[in-house]
């Protein structure tokens, strides 16, 4: 299975599908309705270390994927 980043400005995280369906809603609550400016998202959700991300209208974000060897 490939690994997947998020690309978050000039930082890369590795996410897993938790995180990505959690990254989603989060994007939602920021541009669903306009009213919302910003959000917080908890990247390592129940890790010891945690790693907080500004979701907010013009802070690049991208997922990548890593390709796997022989692909």
């Amino acid at each position: 299975m490939p690994n997947r980043y998020l690309r978050y400005g000039d930082q890369r995280y590795i996410i897993n599908k938790e995180a990505e369906a959690r990254l989603n809603r989060t994007l939602d609550a920021v541009y669903a309705d306009g009213t919302r400016g910003h959000e917080w998202l908890n990247l390592y959700h129940d890790s010891a270390a945690p790693c907080r991300l500004l979701i907010a209208p013009g802070v690049p974000i991208t997922i990548e994927t890593e390709p796997c060897v022989g692909e």
